[in-house]
């Protein structure tokens, strides 16, 4: 059992978690969102919102290559 106040993982293993957890579960979302904009015409806020999600994934794995290389 933790003590309150203390964290189970230091500062550089809290940020390689946010970065991975954010990375896969939004490369998810993006090949979902992918996948609805190969089956149906996309219309301009679903366009958007894969474009975010392509800008999220690329921006993470580029700070995941840094702290592991």
């Amino acid at each position: 059992m933790a003590r309150r106040g203390k964290s189970l993982m230091d500062a550089a293993d809290a940020r390689r978690f946010v970065l991975t957890t954010v990375n896969e579960e939004t490369t998810k979302l993006l090949k979902v969102v992918e996948e609805i904009c190969h089956r149906y015409p996309p219309d301009g806020d679903l366009r958007f919102i894969r474009y975010l999600l392509r800008m999220v994934v690329l921006a993470s794995q580029e700070k995941r290559n840094v702290d592991e290389g």
